[in-house]
Parts: structure tokens; sequence; C-alpha cells
């Protein structure tokens, strides 16, 4: 007959065992995937400033609230004429909140056909440096390409020559490198500094004026500058090494 002091030796002796065969987290950590990087780290200003002047640096006039009623007709009048995203922009500029607004990559991709091409490539070379710089036979590696600027022509949308005109992007993503091949993964970045300057003039619909006329606003503390920002959702190439032409970007639609 065992004793109940025999059992419960005996379930202790079980008891380490089992916990000995359990592998410790601490002496052979998995190791972990890379994550797709966030957005770079803000362009630098131009050396000549960018945007009008300081944000209420003058007294704002009868003459400047009228303009700003001028000119919340005229983003009216953008939506009516379709161009959503220059009414948007427009309206968060005179709303006089300097809050960030955030853009769709997708959207921009997809109302300029153009920028999604230059996206593609900028995907293409980054993946393919990154794919070339894993020594082994195996492995993964992050990247996270340097801004660069696109211009949106009144050719290519008029939409969005109006909402945002030059803007930077960028991409970040991870390699995958494996025997059979690898895969790639990554987002799409936007980035842009919305202000009215000096030296430009836009005609919407029947309405002519001068970017200063806009800017003013800013200056009166009536409308102020903001930031623009956006970035994707993941694109995924399932099969991917140098050599390999990647699809375009998603538009987030179907096509």
């Amino acid at each position: 007959m065992h004793t109940t002091k025999s059992l419960s030796s005996l379930l202790l002796l079980a008891t380490t065992f089992l916990v000995s065969q359990i592998p410790s987290a601490g002496a052979n950590p998995l190791p972990r995937a890379p994550s797709i990087p966030p957005a770079p780290a803000d362009p630098k200003k131009p050396a000549g400033g960018d945007g009008i002047g300081p944000y209420k640096s003058q007294s704002p006039g009868i003459g400047d609230r009228l303009d700003k009623a001028k000119f919340y007709t005229i983003a009216v009048t953008a939506g009516e004429l379709n161009l959503v995203n220059a009414e948007r922009g427009m309206r968060h500029y005179l709303g006089n909140s300097g809050d960030e607004l955030n853009v769709t990559p997708q959207s921009m991709m997809k109302g300029l056909p153009k920028f999604r091409d230059s996206v593609k490539a900028m995907a293409q070379n980054e993946a393919t440096a990154t794919y070339n710089s894993i020594s082994g036979a195996t492995g993964e590696k992050a990247f996270s390409s340097s801004w660069e600027v696109f211009t949106a022509t009144k050719a290519m949308s008029w939409d969005w020559y109006f909402a945002i005109g030059s803007f930077s992007y960028s991409v970040t993503g991870v390699v995958t490198k494996t025997k059979d091949g690898g895969s790639l993964k990554y987002r799409v970045h936007i980035f842009d500094r919305y202000n009215w300057d000096q030296g430009k003039s836009v005609d919407i619909g029947p309405f002519h004026f001068e970017d200063k006329e806009l800017g003013n606003l800013h200056l009166k503390g009536l409308a102020r500058e903001y930031t623009v920002r956006g970035s994707s959702g993941v694109n995924e190439v399932d099969k991917f090494k140098p050599g390999t032409v990647i699809p375009p970007p998603s538009t987030g639609g179907r096509g």
C-alpha cells in the first residue's frame, strides 16, 4: 500500500520531469520577424521657408472676413465641379484648426496613374536592393525609402492639382528571402504641407484668385496651414525575387 507521503513524492517527481522538458524561452528565443516600418521622418522644410509666414501675425479687417466668405463659396464651387479633394482641402484650411488632414494614397494613385507608376518603380527598386543585401540563402529584412517629390499637374488631374499640387511620397516594407524565391510586403506614405504662398494664381470655375489672397488669411488668423499625411494598406507580392516585375500597388478597388 502506498502512503500519502509516497504519492506526494511521486507526483512532485513527475511534475519536475515534465517541467524540465519544456524549452526555456530565454535560452533559445524565437527570432522576431521584422515588421513594416512606419513612414520616414518628415521631409525638411525648404531653406527659404515653406508657407506665407507666421500664423495670426497680423490683425484681420472686414475685408479679410469678406475674403474668407468668398473662399468658402469657391470651395462649394469646387465640390460642384467634382473637385472633391480640392474642396475638402480648402474647407479644412478655412476651418482654421491647423489639425493634420489624412489622405488615402490609394485614392491618389487611382486619380493619378503616373503617380501609381512612380510608386511601383520605387517599391521595385527598394525591394530588389533589399533582397540582394540579404547575405544568407534565407532571411528577412525591412526597408524604408527616402522621400521623393511628385507633382500633380492640371493635365493629370484638376482635382489633385488644386488639392495638393506637389507632395512627398515614400515606401516602407519587408522582403523575405527563401530557397524557393521570396515575398514582399510594403506600404505607401504621403506627406505635404498645405499652404498658399505668393507668386501663383488659380482659376476654379468663374473664380480667379492669387495664392497670396488665401495665404493672407493664415497671417490674419482666419485660416491655418496644416500638414497632410496618409499611409496605404499593405501591398503583398507572394512570389518575389530580383527580376520579378511586381504588380501596380492597390488603388483600393478592383482592377
